[in-house]
């Protein structure tokens, strides 16, 4: 079986450090989820499974199948709130993107439509730089942030899918 396998010393390597409350409600380490990460980079196929390994005379099974439970749910809701996210990126960057788009638009008939005055080169002046920044911003968050958004939902989508369980070290 294809598995990805963590060493720890306690329990408390999978949870944060200033989060002091029972198992069920800690949150995850950020440690922990890189560790996780690195892990899944240097693996060349879908692993099945994370197999938490812990000295014999520390582990509890009560304990553990209560963390592997709360383990699959907070990572449930990273991806769904990464879900979120992606919708929230594309639908910004969309709506910048074309809103820049109309405000050039609207720029250009202006300009066009006053002539050589004043009040034309005023409105060119404030409405194409505006106009610009908001083409080039819907479109960084159309490659860039929605591309980054989309991999770190890949992971967690990934993660969700393993089998969580003990073993002694």
């Amino acid at each position: 079986m294809n598995e990805i396998s963590l060493w720890l010393d306690s329990y408390d390597d999978i949870y944060s450090v200033f989060d002091s409350r029972h198992y069920l409600k800690r949150r995850i380490s950020e440690d922990f989820v890189d560790e996780l990460r690195i892990a899944f980079k240097y693996k060349h196929e879908q692993p099945e499974a994370v197999s938490l390994l812990l000295p014999a005379n520390r582990r509890n099974s009560e304990i553990e199948n209560a963390i592997a439970t709360s383990l699959k749910e907070q990572i449930s809701e990273r991806r769904e709130i990464l879900d979120k996210k992606l919708r929230n990126t594309w639908r910004w960057g969309v709506s910048l993107s074309v809103a820049g788009l109309l405000v050039m638009l609207v720029d250009s008939i202006i300009v066009y439509k006053a002539g050589p005055s004043y009040i034309g080169a005023l409105v060119k002046v404030v409405m194409e730089p505006a106009g610009w920044f908001m083409i080039w911003r819907g479109l960084d968050l159309l490659t860039y942030d929605y591309r980054t958004t989309k991999r770190e939902r890949k992971f967690y989508l990934a993660v969700e899918r393993l089998h969580v369980y003990f073993k002694d070290t």
